[in-house]
């Protein structure tokens, strides 16, 4: 820590939030609607985050039984009045966009991927108080992240809330009291000093592109990254810096997706079609395809083999025929980064072409290219044949209905990794939002929203994120707007050094 008082506030404001997603601009609109002076602090080009490549919608419940759902997910690493605090307002949602000019509707998927692709209702429906959940999205605009997007953008643009892009916070500033006063963050290479008088709300995402705190926190490695470039763990070192306990470090919304040099993103790969199984480096599948929930397949293919000292379902291989690829694109760009960026060809012919998708005209040719034993898979995918007729898989219990065997050459290999959704773990924060430190107490006039710090401790619910995003985001944005302004007429303030990250991947992460 060093003490150094700013000689001038540069900017004064009521709250100040770092960080202009989902979390960032529900507690702007909050804190504006309550009377507050906002400013918000983005350090990209244009706000967004993981909100504007997410899927668009998000959870609701439809009873306070739902906490009991919630709870099992997070594994008891989740205070329960967190918890049903979180219930009890998500399922306000939809008036609160309805309060704000939106309005929103349920969601039906038009199609279902058997791999990564939307669900209707809850992820985990045999667990109790699962049935107690409704999935959510915006009937207008377009009812993906874009569109979630825009009406946040819209409806900040409608109240007198200061954005700044292009702006990094670097340091969180303590006043005499020990209380958050405000940031100092630089633009355009200045510095510039933002008082707080009210409080800071931190919103800044998670760590997704910090390849340290992956290695640190995260259970196997590479673990490669769908989302937004900005997520390289600043308001978590921010907070740190000024005394926060961290929580749910390990958890991960994560799937299997394909990773190439050309783009700093990986691709979320889907299957939308039965005529796919995957398998391991041993050529064995390893699990159902078809029955697993979208964000946590990449739990199962980091089970680690201490005899053999490796991970052997990494890399996995999705493995499937012609008539499985003239179906449907295995990447239709609905959510990541890359989803504004590339457009994958409808049969991956191109993909193929560049050597992103192998192809082989025999089993044996195709086992040879990804460089796995040639009478392994052969042998493998004569064993889940013989599963297909007689309807019943004997290994994993794939439905019947799934069992299709991939009978029509050639055939095509693509290898998949985990990618994260997004992180979940950050500072740890109350039911009021508010940032705690070790001892459980609040850290004075700091606040925190979203996925940093998320409430999923454990295991994710889709749709949960952008939930707690509104959820946490009003509630920081109210606690914040009421605090009683403090007093710097003494000019006493002291400027906590944060090592914020400088670890971030691609020219497109780059900000003034």
């Amino acid at each position: 820590m060093r003490k150094t008082i700013p000689q001038k506030w540069d900017i004064e404001t009521d709250v100040v939030v770092v960080g202009y997603g989902c979390a960032g601009a529900t507690a702007a609109i909050t804190a504006s609607d309550e009377g507050a002076a906002v400013t918000i602090l983005e350090k990209m080009p244009a706000g967004g985050g993981n909100t504007r490549i997410s899927g668009g919608g998000w959870l609701t419940p439809t009873d306070v039984g739902f906490a009991e759902y919630v709870e099992t997910l997070c594994g008891g690493l989740t205070e329960r009045e967190v918890i049903r605090t979180f219930v009890k307002k998500a399922m306000g949602i939809g008036e609160w966009v309805k309060s704000v000019g939106g309005e929103a509707r349920v969601f039906k998927p038009a199609q279902v991927s058997y791999v990564a692709g939307p669900f209707p209702g809850a992820s985990f429906p045999w667990l109790p108080g699962s049935q107690h959940m409704l999935k959510m999205k915006l009937k207008e605009p377009a009812d993906d992240g874009e569109g979630l997007w825009k009406f946040f953008t819209d409806t900040v643009e409608k109240r007198p809330i200061r954005v700044m892009l292009n702006t990094r916070a670097e340091e969180l500033i303590l006043n005499e009291k020990g209380e958050v006063a405000g940031v100092m963050a630089r633009k355009e290479g200045g510095q510039l000093f933002i008082k707080a008088r009210r409080g800071v709300i931190l919103t800044t995402g998670g760590f997704g592109r910090d390849e340290e705190a992956k290695r640190d926190f995260l259970p196997c490695r590479p673990f490669f990254d769908f989302g937004n470039p900005a997520n390289t763990g600043d308001g978590i070192r921010l907070a740190q810096k000024v005394g926060a306990a961290l929580w749910h470090m390990p958890a991960t919304s994560a799937a299997l997706g394909f990773k190439t040099p050309e783009y700093d993103a990986a691709f979320c790969i889907s299957f939308k079609t039965e005529r796919f199984i995957f398998v391991n480096r041993d050529c064995r599948r390893f699990v159902d395809e078809t029955g697993l929930e979208d964000h946590e397949i990449a739990a199962i293919v980091s089970t680690f083999d201490a005899r053999r000292w490796s991970y052997p379902n990494i890399p996995a291989y999705g493995i499937f025929d012609e008539t499985g690829r003239k179906k449907a694109p295995l990447f239709e760009g609905n959510s990541g980064f890359n989803r504004t960026l590339y457009k994958w060809s409808p049969d991956s012919s191109i993909e193929i072409e560049k050597g992103w998708v192998i192809k082989g005209n025999t089993i044996a040719e195709l086992a040879r290219k990804i460089k796995l034993n040639e009478a392994g898979l052969e042998q493998g995918l004569s064993q889940y044949a013989g599963y297909c007729r007689t309807g019943k898989d004997e290994d994993f219990g794939r439905a019947g209905e799934t069992l299709v065997p991939l009978d029509t050459p050639p055939y095509y290999a693509i290898e998949l990794y985990p990618c994260l959704c997004n992180t979940q773990g950050g500072p740890r924060r109350d039911s009021e939002s508010r940032v705690l430190d070790p001892d459980g107490e609040p850290i004075p006039r700091l606040y925190a929203a979203g996925e940093l710090g998320s409430i999923w401790g454990f295991i994710y619910q889709g749709g949960g994120n952008n939930a707690e995003c509104i959820v946490f985001g009003q509630i920081a944005g109210s606690n914040a707007a009421a605090e009683k302004p403090w007093d710097d007429s003494k000019g006493n303030a002291r400027r906590v050094v944060s090592c914020i990250g400088d670890r971030i991947d691609g020219p497109n992460a780059r900000a003034g």
